[in-house]
């Protein structure tokens, strides 16, 4: 079995492959503060939760954004299963022609991601990660990775107004109707749902344009803990696959599997 995980500021998300399969996924907090024999005991428990025996994993891939815990993953990794993590990066092949000025500025999960679209979807195509930091990244009509936008996550947002705003209430993130809210909250729960969903269709609209799309259809790609918000974006074929990033850490994995041990 191949154990993926993707790592990043706010959460450690991991999905278990039984050959093609993904069997199992589950996340925990990112939390620098804890110890890895902490995180050991409460992995191992989750894995085993789901009727897998540390034994089963037979390798690791990873995506990390967050350099500063690459080796505490690495000895994390080492404690639950003696293997060693390969980290998608340097030396890593993606089969992703990246046309940046910078390949290797490019984030591990964007790379990954942008992997995984471009096997299931046609190009041109836009992945739309709208997590906790939201991407939006274009692979051109050629194949190739030409680059994209990092803006704020919508919980971001909720937490910036939260922290900034001692008089706010803590709300909800969800979709409304309704756009001028009677109260504070229902104002709050508007104020946030729109700004972050006519962010995103707005700058979707602007690649568009800029790359004369805007009288064909391009396919999207979303994923992200938030991307059930967006619906419809106009003259675009809409793909959903919340497990984007596991799907690509497999395809990945699967070119450099033979060298691993080289």
């Amino acid at each position: 079995m191949l154990l993926a995980a993707n790592i990043n500021n706010k959460f450690i998300e991991f999905g278990i492959f039984d050959d093609e399969k993904l069997i199992g996924n589950f996340k925990i907090k990112t939390d620098i503060n804890r110890s890895i024999d902490e995180l050991s005991f409460l992995i191992k428990n989750l894995i085993m939760e789901r009727n897998i025996k540390l034994q089963d994993i037979d390798d690791v891939i990873g995506s990390n954004v967050v350099p500063e815990l690459t080796i505490f993953f690495e000895k994390l990794i080492k404690n639950l299963f003696n293997k060693n993590v390969i980290f998608v990066g340097t030396g890593i092949k993606t089969g992703l022609d990246i046309k940046c000025e910078n390949p290797k500025e490019v984030g591990s999960d964007r790379i990954t991601m942008a992997v995984a679209g471009l096997s299931s979807t046609k190009s041109p195509l836009l992945i739309v990660n709208m997590s906790h930091v939201t991407t939006i990244d274009m692979i051109n009509k050629d194949n190739k990775f030409i680059g994209g936008l990092i803006f704020p996550g919508i919980d971001l947002c909720q937490e910036v107004l939260k922290k900034e705003s001692a008089k706010l209430p803590n709300v909800e993130i969800v979709a409304q109707e309704k756009i001028i809210g009677n109260s504070t909250r229902s104002a709050m729960i508007s104020g946030l749902y729109r700004s972050y969903i006519n962010a995103c269709k707005g700058i979707i609209s602007d690649i568009k344009n800029s790359n004369d799309l805007n009288n064909d259809k391009i396919n999207i790609v979303l994923t992200g803990d938030f991307s059930e918000l967006l619906d419809d974006v106009e003259n675009s074929n809409i793909h959903r696959d919340k497990f984007l990033i596991f799907e690509g850490l497999k395809i990945i994995y699967n070119l450099n599997k033979n060298n691993k041990n080289k």
